[in-house]
């Protein structure tokens, strides 16, 4: 579930000026200096609640946090977030792996995987991955009291489904694929990007079709276990995080616990972690220990038509420009989630909020602009 409005508009223009990217010096004291200036001005001017975590080239250059995650304790980048459509990414690498491995192809239709569906014969997963399906974004809400899950364009909410609390997750999960399936597509397969919630629940039902394994216990096994992301699970099994303190969700806005609604973000958007954990990731994925180099590759080309968002595998991309950076927003009741890694010098910076006040997802942006101001790196267009 996300802010259609905030992911549609967003546009990343990202312009070189004239440095050497890689010849550029660690952070130095007086960097770290500004850093700390810059960043301090644009995150106490909000009212936004989480933590805030950058790291330039293996060295940490940002490591805060703001507001409390829960009552007595404050945020951090050791406190765990749910991470919403961040998920993605690694929904996607889920499906290179199994790519890299023979054992599925992207151009493999859907009918292969889903029989039933009268679509399948015309949808690729790689169409799933670059969100250019036609299937109908489906989100979560509040209607009448109850917690119903709707696709886009749908104006009854008669044709909505119930998303319980007292069922499992898979039974969820079921009804949700079976109501986005049973609609129209939004247009012809393959035309147009249009981001959906739909394409990578799809994808997560994949995993456990090829593999025999569940895809949560595929992502742990093959990504959490083996970088060390200890403190990383999904919404569904957070009571077994241990003892790593969980970042409450703001109940004013989504007056339901909305973890108790299994299911409800099957591979779109139910992971959570902490904004540490985020960045083995990103090492990991950048280093080629989770596919590679020629499968990284796919995975952060922007397959988006000119004046379309800029859209990889899981990623959103920037490469307008004369460099690249790679980013995610996401959202769900109450958790703000953004990530934006620039590759040609290193950057990594997240920032995840727990709270629905200020504007977090402005926030991460205008960090992002500062810092490469400060190493001469000009960032413009990023909302």
């Amino acid at each position: 579930m996300k802010i259609r409005i905030i992911v549609s508009a967003i546009i990343l223009v990202v312009l070189l000026s004239g440095i050497t990217l890689s010849a550029a010096p660690m952070i130095n004291n007086n960097t770290a200096r500004k850093v700390e200036k810059a960043f301090s001005k644009i995150i106490d001017s909000d009212e936004m609640s989480g933590a805030i975590y950058a790291v330039c080239d293996g060295e940490v250059v940002y490591d805060k946090g703001k507001g409390e995650a829960v009552k007595g304790t404050k945020n951090s980048p050791d406190v765990v977030y749910a991470v919403a459509s961040v998920t993605k990414q690694f929904t996607a690498a889920a499906i290179m792996m199994l790519y890299e491995q023979g054992k599925l192809d992207l151009d493999d239709k859907l009918d292969k995987y889903f029989p039933d569906y009268k679509y399948g014969k015309d949808i690729t997963l790689r169409m799933l991955m670059y969100q250019r399906s036609g299937i109908p974004d489906y989100s979560v809400d509040i209607y009448d009291d109850k917690v119903l899950a709707t696709c886009y364009g749908d104006t009854d909410i008669k044709n909505a489904v119930e998303v319980r609390d007292d069922v499992g997750a898979k039974e969820n999960r079921e009804e949700i694929r079976k109501m986005f399936l049973s609609r129209k597509l939004l247009f012809e397969p393959d035309k147009y990007f249009d981001y959906s919630d739909s394409n990578y629940a799809l994808l997560a039902e994949v995993v456990p079709i090829v593999t025999g394994v569940g895809f949560h216990d595929f992502i742990r096994r093959n990504i959490f276990d083996p970088i060390g992301m200890t403190n990383s699970a999904f919404i569904d099994e957070h009571e077994f995080l241990g003892d790593v303190v969980i970042a409450e969700p703001d109940h004013e806005e989504f007056e339901y616990d909305y973890f108790e609604y299994y299911g409800a973000e099957y591979g779109c958007g139910d992971i959570m972690l902490t904004p540490k954990d985020l960045y083995k990731w990103y090492r990991a994925l950048f280093s080629g220990r989770v596919v590679s180099k020629e499968n990284l590759k796919l995975i952060t080309t922007n397959y988006s038509s000119k004046g379309e968002l800029g859209y990889g595998f899981g990623l959103m991309i920037s490469d307008e420009g004369d460099t690249k950076a790679v980013y995610h927003y996401g959202w769900i009741p109450s958790f703000y989630s953004s990530v934006f890694y620039v590759p040609e010098i290193d950057y990594f910076q997240t920032v995840l909020s727990n709270r629905s006040t200020g504007n977090p997802h402005k926030v991460s942006a205008d960090l992002v602009k500062a810092f490469c101001e400060i190493k001469n790196v000009k960032l413009i267009n990023i909302e």
